[in-house]
């Protein structure tokens, strides 16, 4: 995948993406392949038969006209039928292909790793491709066709053609090596303006996003700051126009000479001809038949010339579809079956890591356990590397060095969907799937299970009493622009933790839980949280000193180390980094 403009790069390409066409569609693709020889081979037949008929009525074969014209007719319906079966299973697969092409991204892309989405070589990556790889694909699909076409037509043509005008089938051949050389040279500078402004195209397509989204626009509006978001967005759309605009002005002088050297090579080959027919050396008949095929000879092999080019911009970008595609998970998981005691003891030993391409360590040999049923909560200044460790716990990332440990067996050995099968996780960056009904909302937290009655006690627990004013129930979608209600930020964040109550897990997991819940409703969801989470261990991080203040134990981290652990009133005995916290917080309410 280097080296992506090299020949044999374009062919890896072009035939990987013929073979998985192939997996998915093969009748069809057997059927174009098919429909394609007959339909490139009969209307030489149909030019021939053109050419005799002419000849009849020029030189008065009348006995001949009524046959050679019956099978000029039956050639002409047959050209058209293979033509239209061609086109209906081209149409066909095209359609088929969208999605099936966008299915297997989508399933690739939402079955990577947390770090691989995170990562910024994959997140550029998924942008350049998400934008063009269906049409580039089913372009290669089409160009592929046409070529097959063109060689076969090439091949009838070259039994026409070669054996009494050799020296203009080389002329035309010859001609279309410039064309080629050319129009590849160009597309491949577009490629490179694509590539080397790859970060400018991201941004643009987010700006292109802000500047039309009510939640950004809100905010733009009030701050009078949609005109400066909008010129940023036309910089850098004006910047791509007028690079590519500058591209197609230094193209012209070339395909000026193109365009007389195709004039040139019609000249010459039109002007033997004639001097044949003046020279009786030919029929009128066969200088119309001659000249059409000569014609279309050179169409035959400008369209190889175009196909092939088209291929080679294609091909780039199917080079970025296959990089997705081949993309490895980087956590790999044993095959260990976490049991009892469940929910199980956690523990960090001498655990160090920093994220993939930085320097800095987040933690340098922590050591933390974490017993089976404690509730626990985490808290520090922003940075200290609180969410790391949630994220480390979650296995989304694996320690530089150190292990941690699940009733004594090592992270790494144990079953991916048999350890998340034992955590329910709310991220500070909580999702409301505004696609989704109330009810699926909350049962997404155990899809498999979907329980009408389980939903309505698990938003009762949230203190997501609002809901019972939709008057679709549950029915109710979770967006005005489906026709459905629009919770608030701090009422979708309640659905949200509906769902942990509706998970019902081992070990639940809550990253800034109730940031955007007033403090009535957080005393009832923490109330109902303890009482209902017995036989789970809970762990919280928080900023908000009333969520954190009821844990069993509290762990203070500060640039990755902990400082301090202990229940509350133990903390603000010791008057230390908590403590300090702690009073600054209520000096604030006081």
């Amino acid at each position: 995948m280097k080296d992506d403009k090299s020949l044999n790069s374009i062919l890896r390409n072009t035939f990987w993406t013929l073979r998985l066409i192939f997996r998915y569609n093969p009748i069809i693709f057997i059927g174009i392949a098919v429909s394609q020889v007959l339909t490139a081979s009969t209307p030489f037949v149909r030019n021939k038969l053109f050419s005799q008929l002419l000849d009849g009525l020029v030189y008065h074969q009348q006995n001949q006209l009524i046959g050679i014209f019956a099978l000029f007719i039956f050639f002409l319906i047959l050209t058209s039928f293979f033509s239209f079966v061609q086109n209906q299973l081209t149409r066909i697969l095209d359609t088929k292909l969208q999605g099936q092409l966008r299915t297997l991204f989508i399933g690739k892309v939402s079955q990577l790793d947390y770090q691989h989405l995170e990562s910024k070589e994959t997140g550029n990556l998924i942008s350049k491709v998400d934008e063009e790889f269906g049409w580039r694909m089913r372009q290669t699909v089409q160009d592929v066709s046409n070529i097959f076409a063109n060689l076969i037509s090439l091949a009838t043509v070259t039994i026409i053609i070669f054996p009494r005008y050799p020296l203009l089938w080389m002329l035309i051949f010859l001609s279309q090596i410039p064309q080629y050389l050319i129009e590849r040279y160009w597309v491949q500078k577009d490629w490179k303006l694509r590539e080397e402004n790859s970060e400018k195209s991201k941004l643009m397509w987010d700006l292109n996003y802000q500047l039309r989204t009510k939640n950004y626009l809100a905010e733009l509006r009030i701050n009078n700051a949609v005109s400066f978001m909008f010129q940023k967005f036309q910089d850098i759309f004006d910047f791509f126009t007028n690079r590519r605009v500058k591209l197609k002005v230094d193209q012209t002088p070339s395909e000026l000479g193109l365009i007389v050297l195709s004039i040139a090579v019609n000249g010459i080959c039109l002007y033997v001809l004639i001097q044949d027919a003046s020279n009786n050396l030919l029929t009128i008949g066969l200088f119309t038949f001659f000249f059409q095929t000569i014609q279309q000879t050179a169409d035959f092999f400008r369209g190889l010339v175009y196909s092939s080019v088209s291929i080679t911009e294609n091909s780039y970008h199917i080079g970025n579809f296959r990089q997705i595609i081949s993309l490895k998970n980087i956590i790999l998981a044993g095959n260990h079956i976490v049991k009892d005691p469940v929910p199980p003891k956690i523990e960090f030993v001498n655990v160090s890591f920093k994220y993939p391409g930085s320097n800095r360590f987040v933690y340098r040999n922590l050591n933390l356990t974490i017993n089976p049923q404690e509730e626990i909560a985490f808290v520090g200044a922003n940075g200290a590397g609180k969410s790391t460790l949630i994220k480390l716990i979650c296995h989304f990332y694996e320690p530089t060095s150190g292990e941690i440990l699940i009733n004594g067996v090592n992270l790494k050995e144990v079953k991916l969907d048999n350890w998340y099968a034992k955590l329910s996780y709310l991220a500070q960056e909580f999702n409301l799937y505004y696609n989704l009904s109330l009810r699926e909302n909350v049962a997404i937290g155990d899809p498999q299970r979907i329980d009408d009655a389980r939903v309505i006690k698990s938003l009762h627990k949230a203190d997501a009493a609002f809901v019972k004013r939709y008057k679709k129930g549950l029915d109710t979608l979770m967006s005005q622009r489906y026709g459905g209600e629009e919770p608030s930020w701090g009422q979708s964040q309640k659905i949200a933790i509906s769902r942990v109550f509706y998970r019902n897990s081992p070990i639940v997991i809550l990253d800034e839980p109730t940031a955007s819940i007033d403090a009535v409703s957080e005393s009832k969801i923490f109330d109902r949280l303890y009482k209902d989470i017995k036989g789970s261990t809970l762990i919280i991080v928080s900023h908000r000193f009333s969520t954190v203040r009821n844990a069993q134990r509290i762990i203070v981290i500060d640039k990755g180390k902990v400082v301090e652990q202990g229940s509350h009133q133990q903390l603000l005995a010791n008057k230390g980094v908590y403590a300090h916290s702690f009073n600054l917080q209520a000096k604030g309410y006081n």
